[in-house]
């Protein structure tokens, strides 16, 4: 099994790369829809493809995959492959919602995307690119000629610079994603990594999923991806078990879901991962967000501090 005994984290892009990566960003809108949910309301939807969740007011959870998301006004999710979501408004709540199809570049970089792409606080620290997100509220509710073409540009415009938004306050990397689009072989194997965490993944499984040679792939995954196929496993582990953590769920179930022999296995990575054990972990999470010190995070999510 892949282990590092340094503790690593993703890096944040420099700009160059965040261009290259806008450079595929291309979103054709499928489906739009513009609602109002009153306090308590609840719906479950199901989407096969790529899906986006603007709060103009009040607030939403979001269920996905048994994780919850606190989504309030001015915030977004992103759900790069869609799924079975369950959402329910807090209170009186404006959702956007807009199902997009990602053109131009290779299927494999959405399989390389988290599940989840959440931001907290755009329409705050965005409020020229959150404006837009109104602009299309307003124009679905005018029927005015072009309308349908203008929301479809407009949205192309928003869900791009959501993304970039998410990359910038070091919310995740997109290096694997341009890795995923420009090279077949590494988009096969980060999107196994992605899709099965847990698997006992090794250099050599990985190669074999890219259909490379071992030195080959190990070389052209640090080339692209800027870290070795160990920590990269790791990082995506240890993503996971932050969320389930925030979610309550046992160490000892962790541990087995993300493929570690132990307990102690699975507490020892995760200490050289944030400084502390995963029980320490949690509860300091949870006295953070009893005092209101930190924001709602979500998969490959720091937490993106407000602006005063």
């Amino acid at each position: 099994m892949l282990e590092d005994p340094r503790p690593r984290g993703a890096a944040i892009d420099d700009a160059a790369t965040i261009d290259r990566l806008m450079d595929h960003l291309h979103w054709s809108l499928q489906a739009f829809t513009h609602r109002g949910l009153g306090a308590g309301a609840a719906s479950v939807e199901d989407h096969a493809g790529t899906r986006f969740h603007f709060v103009l007011s009040g607030e939403i959870e979001l269920v996905h995959d048994d994780v919850v998301y606190r989504i309030e006004c001015g915030s977004f999710a992103l759900l790069p492959r869609g799924g079975s979501i369950v959402i329910r408004a807090e209170r009186d709540t404006r959702l956007l919602s807009a199902s997009v199809e990602l053109l131009g570049t290779h299927p494999l970089m959405i399989r390389a995307m988290p599940d989840v792409l959440f931001s907290y606080d755009f329409r705050r620290q965005e409020p020229g690119l959150a404006s837009v997100l109104d602009t299309i509220a307003a124009e679905a509710g005018r029927a005015r000629p072009g309308s349908s073409a203008v929301v479809a540009g407009l949205t192309d415009v928003a869900v791009s610079a959501a993304v970039r938004f998410w990359l910038e306050h070091g919310c995740g990397s997109a290096r694997p994603w341009l890795a995923a689009a420009n090279d077949h072989s590494l988009g096969l194997a980060l999107a196994a990594i992605h899709a099965e965490p847990g698997s006992p993944w090794t250099v050599d499984a990985l190669a074999r999923v890219a259909h490379a040679s071992r030195s080959q792939f190990a070389e052209q995954f640090r080339a692209a991806i800027g870290d070795t196929p160990a920590r990269y496993v790791t990082r995506v582990r240890m993503t996971h078990a932050e969320r389930m953590l925030r979610n309550g769920e046992p160490v000892s179930g962790i541990a087995y879901r993300l493929g570690y022999d132990s307990e102690d296995g699975f507490s020892r990575a995760f200490r050289r991962h944030s400084g502390v054990a995963p029980s320490r972990w949690r509860r300091e999470r949870e006295q953070a967000v009893r005092v209101g010190s930190a924001a709602p995070i979500g998969d490959d999510l720091q937490a993106v501090p407000a602006v005063a």
